[in-house]
């Protein structure tokens, strides 16, 4: 589904409200809350429109358990670190127990052990999956053309990125598929083409990797949008 915004202050705030109204439901079928979050610029406005509601939806973080969908290999205070940038925009102000944030511990030497140890403790089936995608297409820390784009089995790899920093641990198309359900940010015109690859009916994830979430409800900006006119064109 593809849900069109005029900017990217209201898609964030959309994006905010959905999340919001799927942990209220998540809690109260099953009682908690399974939030895995994205890295990237993108999402950031959404984590923090989250903190300035926190106080009014105070109950849902007591029961929100919080992961990762990838991390760069950099210390947890590491301004390049996905947690620290979570943290700074929401976390240090949300109530969320700490034994309920789960990150991954990429600064560990061993990033494949350090993929297995996330592995073990990440959720079957996370209640909301949030992803965003770059300007070539990729989304957590699948690039083109990586190799973990055709892992089948293990839900969390070390992978090495085309771009700084090189070393990140990801998860994996498995792991992708297990979320109950997946939103897509995407904002800026330098995004046009690669959502335009991604939405059309042909083409491969292997070089547009973000088409491994196509069926996702995606969020995207007029001018992010404007690829698909073009494409029409």
């Amino acid at each position: 589904m593809l849900c069109e915004f005029p900017d990217y202050e209201s898609l964030c705030q959309a994006a905010a409200r959905n999340i919001l109204l799927i942990g209220q439901r998540c809690v109260a079928e099953h009682g908690q809350f399974e939030l895995v979050l994205a890295g990237g610029e993108t999402p950031g406005r959404v984590y923090a429109i989250l903190a300035e509601r926190s106080r009014e939806n105070r109950k849902l973080w007591e029961y929100t358990h919080v992961y990762w969908g990838d991390e760069r290999c950099v210390p947890p205070d590491h301004e390049q670190s996905n947690y620290y940038m979570a943290r700074q925009a929401m976390l240090d102000t949300l109530r969320i127990p700490a034994s309920q944030i789960h990150r991954i511990p990429a600064e560990d030497p061993n990033s494949h052990e350090a993929a297995a140890i996330y592995e073990a403790i990440f959720p079957q089936e996370p209640d909301v999956l949030l992803l965003g995608m770059g300007a070539e297409g990729h989304t957590a820390s699948l690039f083109p053309g990586s190799a973990a784009l055709k892992e089948t089995r293990r839900r969390f790899v070390a992978v090495e990125a085309p771009v700084e920093p090189r070393r990140r641990i990801t998860m994996t198309p498995p792991a992708i598929a297990s979320a109950r359900e997946i939103l897509v940010l995407v904002s800026g015109a330098d995004k046009a083409g690669a959502l335009r690859r991604v939405l059309s009916t042909a083409g491969d994830f292997h070089q547009t990797p973000a088409r491994l979430v196509r069926n996702a409800v995606w969020f995207v900006d007029q001018d992010a949008a404007k690829g698909l006119t073009e494409g029409k064109a």
